[in-house]
C-alpha cells in the first residue's frame, strides 16, 4: 500500500533508499513476516536501475550488436547500420521505467509500504518524511552514493558525470574520459562501439588499477585495437572549456569530458552525528559482517558503507540485514545465535562490461591454468575469439578466476559457485559441460592447471614446469 501524509505506523523496519540494496532488504524482511516501510526520493531501483547498471548495459548490448554486424561482413552478411540516438535513448528510458515499475509491483505484492520523499533520521527509532514522523524498531540506511568531480571543477555542460552523460539528447562525436576504473573502462568501450571517438586517461600505470595488472593490460590491448586512445601514467593538469591538458601540456580536445574518478557515500553528517552513528564522509558508514552499525538497531547497506560499489553486493547485504533484523538463523553457521547471518565476500564476482567483457572472482594468485578463446568452438562460431579464461588453484581447489571474453559476466557464476562450495579441480572438469558453449573453456582452463587440457596443445616443457609447485 502507499503511505500518505495522514498515516502514522510503528514498523519493524524502515528502509531508507529503494536501490538494489534497499528494495531487496525491504522485500526480504517482509517475506520473513516484518511490517516494512520503504522510503525512496528519486526513483525505485536507485542508481543501478535509473542511472547506472541498466541504462549502461542497454547501451552495451546495442554496441555489441553494432560490433557483431561489422564482423558479419567477413561472412558475407552486409548490414548497413544507422544509429538513431534519440530513439535509442527513448527505448533505454522505457526499459528503465519498465524495470522500476516491476520493482514497485514486487514491493506491493510483498506488502511493503512505499513512501516517496526524502527521509531524515530523527533518532534511532524515528524517521521524518513529508512532514510526518514514523516510528520503527529498526532502520536500514541504503542511500547509495554520488559521483565526484575533479578538485576545482564542477559538473556542467562540458564536464559530465556518469549520471549526466546518460541525459544527453545526442551522442557526442568525441569524448575524453578521465579515470580508467570500472566505469571509465565501460563508458570508453561502450561509446567507442557506438561510434564515438574516445580518449581514456588513467593516472596509474594500468587500467583498473585496483586489480592485477594482467587484467588492465588485457583491457587496454583490446581497447587500443578497437581505436580507443588509451593513456596510462597520465594526469590531467587542467581543463579549459572542452580541452583537457595532460602530461605537461598535451592538449586533448573533445565535444565532452566525462569524469569517472569515483563516488562518495550519500550521507547526512548532521543526522548521523545527532544519533551517535560512526561514519567517515569519504569511506562511508562503518558496519560489521551482519551489516550492523555501532547502534544496535540501525543497519547500513550498499554504497553508503563504502565497501563495494556493486549492485549485487548491495542486494546480498540487504538480505543479510533483513535476516538479522528478523532473527533468522543462517543454516551455514553452527552458532545458535539466531541473529548471526554474515556477509561473505570471498566468492564475490565482479563484471566489467567492456568489449570483450571482463569478470573475476576470488584469489588471483597461485598455480594457474589458461584457455584461449581462439581454441573455443563456440567462440569461433560467434566470430569473436578475443580473450581467454585464467584460473588459479590452492591445495587442489579452485581459488580464483578471471575471464576476458564475450559473455564473461554469464560464465563467472560457475566459478563463483565453485569457490564458495570449495570444489576440487576434478569436481569442476568431471562435470559434463554442454558443447558447443563458452563455459567449456572454463573447464578446460581448470584442466590446464595440471597440463591436462584436452583441446589445448601442451609441450613437454610446460608439463614439467606445471608439475613443480610454486
Amino acid at each position: 500500500m502507499e503511505v500518505t501524509a495522514e498515516t502514522v505506523y510503528m514498523y519493524d523496519t524502515i528502509v531508507i533508499g529503494g536501490g538494489p540494496g534497499g528494495y531487496v532488504c525491504a522485500i526480504r524482511a517482509a517475506q520473513l513476516g516484518g511490517n516494512v516501510c520503504l522510503i525512496e526520493k528519486n526513483g525505485l531501483g536507485g542508481t543501478c536501475t535509473q542511472r547506472g547498471c541498466i541504462p549502461t548495459k542497454y547501451l552495451h548490448s546495442l554496441g555489441d550488436t553494432m560490433k557483431r554486424a561489422a564482423r558479419a561482413k567477413k561472412n558475407g552478411l552486409n548490414i548497413q547500420i544507422e544509429l538513431n540516438y534519440k530513439l535509442l535513448k527513448s527505448r533505454m528510458e522505457a526499459t528503465v521505467s519498465r524495470l522500476a515499475s516491476g520493482i514497485k509491483l514486487l514491493l506491493e505484492n510483498n506488502g511493503v509500504d512505499l513512501l516517496k520523499g526524502e527521509a531524515h533520521i530523527v533518532s534511532a527509532n524515528k524517521v521524518a518524511v513529508n512532514d510526518i514522523i514514523i516510528e520503527t524498531k529498526n532502520i536500514v540506511i541504503a542511500t547509495g552514493s554520488y559521483p565526484i568531480c575533479l578538485r576545482g571543477y564542477e559538473f556542467g555542460e562540458n564536464i559530465l558525470s556518469t549520471t549526466s552523460i546518460l541525459e544527453l539528447e545526442d551522442l557526442p562525436k568525441s569524448i575524453t574520459i578521465i579515470g580508467g576504473g570500472y566505469s571509465g573502462c565501460e563508458f570508453a568501450s561502450i561509446l567507442n562501439a557506438l561510434g564515438c571517438k574516445v580518449s581514456l586517461i588513467e593516472a596509474e600505470d594500468h587500467l583498473m588499477p585496483f586489480q592485477i595488472q594482467e587484467i588492465g593490460n588485457a583491457i587496454e590491448k583490446y581497447m587500443t585495437l578497437d581505436g580507443v586512445n588509451v593513456m596510462t601514467k597520465s594526469r590531467v593538469e587542467k581543463i579549459i572549456d572542452n580541452a583537457a591538458f595532460v602530461n605537461g601540456g598535451e592538449k586533448l580536445v573533445a565535444e565532452k569530458i566525462l569524469i569517472c574518478i569515483g563516488r562518495r557515500p550519500n550521507i547526512n553528517p548532521n543526522e548521523l552525528n545527532n544519533i551517535g552513528l560512526k561514519f567517515d564522509q569519504q569511506q562511508g558508514i562503518s558496519v560489521d559482517e551482519k551489516m550492523r552499525t555501532n547502534i544496535h538497531n540501525v543497519y547500513a547497506i550498499g554504497d553508503v558503507t563504502g565497501m563495494y560499489e556493486l549492485a549485487h553486493v548491495a542486494s546480498k547485504q540487504g538480505e543479510v540485514a533483513a535476516e538479522n533484523i528478523m532473527r533468522i538463523k543462517d543454516n551455514d553457521n553452527d552458532d545458535e545465535d539466531y541473529n548471526n547471518n554474515k556477509i561473505d565476500y570471498r566468492s564475490l564476482p565482479v563484471c566489467v562490461f567492456t568489449h570483450p567483457e571482463v569478470a573475476f572472482v576470488g584469489d588471483l594468485n597461485g598455480r594457474s591454468g589458461e584457455f584461449p578463446l581462439a581454441a573455443s568452438a563456440k567462440a569461433n562460431c560467434l566470430g569473436d575469439t578475443r580473450g581467454f579464461i585464467k584460473v588459479f588453484e590452492k591445495e587442489g581447489r579452485l581459488a580464483g578466476t578471471y575471464i576476458v571474453a564475450p559473455h564473461a559476466g554469464e560464465i563467472i557464476g560457475e566459478a563463483a559457485l565453485a569457490i564458495r562450495m570449495k570444489l576440487s579441480l576434478k569436481d569442476i572438469f568431471n562435470t559434463i559441460h554442454a558443447h558447443p558453449t563458452l563455459p567449456e573453456s572454463f573447464a578446460e582452463a581448470v584442466r590446464d592447471i595440471n597440463s591436462e587440457a584436452i583441446h589445448l596443445p601442451t609441450t613437454t616443457k610446460d608439463r614439467i614446469r606445471k608439475s613443480i609447485p610454486p
